[in-house]
């Protein structure tokens, strides 16, 4: 005797009832992508207006995020969008300011074609110092994140005070996000800083053991390939691979 096949479908449907989703029908926030990827070349994995906005929104939140700024000048350069890769490089050198100078001069040159000349040259006259977010040549410029906006020359948001505390290492910071159990959030400063400067051994090996820790290692290699690509050079304790992670 035969054995009925079950059908996928439902045996009953109720009048009126949505018919299920496919796992293709089903869009995906881009901000899942672009936190699941290690990648910095994100046009292969979303559609560039999300990613841009996922991109915008998580640079607000956190200025110093050099792997959002570099994704969202990479995507913008895929694009060939010059006036945008304007304001993208412009919120780099503010960020940066004197700081990151490779970093600083791959970017300009790889939106160099995209650019005006009086642009490019305009950004090779800042490339050591940065840009200031208060300087008059962008305050209006409405595609950067990070200028300052005035309203009738006066600041929304004024110090209340010139006092400046002792400046705090960056492996006092990271020992202390650590302490409250906030390891991603001590994995991007120290991958900030060593955007910066790839000879930071400490932060490099305190780095290397959270990837081995959070099992990591596509995003170790996407560190690598960003670190081989501005500074031709890797950390000492990232020479070899890892043994485990």
């Amino acid at each position: 005797m035969s054995q009925p096949v079950c059908s996928s479908l439902p045996l009953v449907r109720v009048r009126g009832e949505e018919k299920d989703l496919s796992f293709n029908d089903i869009a995906v926030d881009p901000f899942l992508f672009i936190e699941a990827h290690a990648d910095l070349l994100l046009f292969r994995l979303v559609d560039k207006e999300p990613a841009l906005g996922c991109l915008g929104h998580k640079i607000l939140s956190s200025p110093a995020d050099l792997r959002a700024h570099v994704r969202r000048i990479l995507l913008l350069a895929k694009d060939g969008n010059g006036a945008a890769l304007y304001s993208a490089l412009l919120d780099l050198l503010i960020i940066l300011q004197s700081n990151g100078h490779a970093l600083k001069q791959r970017m300009i040159r790889l939106a160099q074609p995209f650019l005006a000349p009086a642009t490019f040259e305009f950004f090779q006259r800042h490339l050591e110092q940065g840009v200031a977010a208060d300087d008059p040549q962008v305050t209006r410029v409405k595609g950067s994140l990070l200028r300052e906006s005035q309203v009738l020359g006066v600041p929304l948001v004024k110090r209340s005070n010139d006092h400046v505390g002792r400046p705090v290492g960056i492996m006092d910071q990271a020992n202390a996000l650590l302490e409250y159990g906030q390891l991603e959030h001590a994995v991007e400063l120290l991958e900030n800083a060593l955007l910066q400067n790839p000879d930071q051994e400490p932060e490099a090996e305190l780095l290397l053991g959270l990837y081995r820790t959070l099992r990591e290692e596509a995003r170790w290699h996407g560190m690598c390939e960003q670190l081989q690509l501005t500074f031709n050079r890797l950390p000492v304790a990232w020479m070899q691979k890892p043994e485990f992670f």
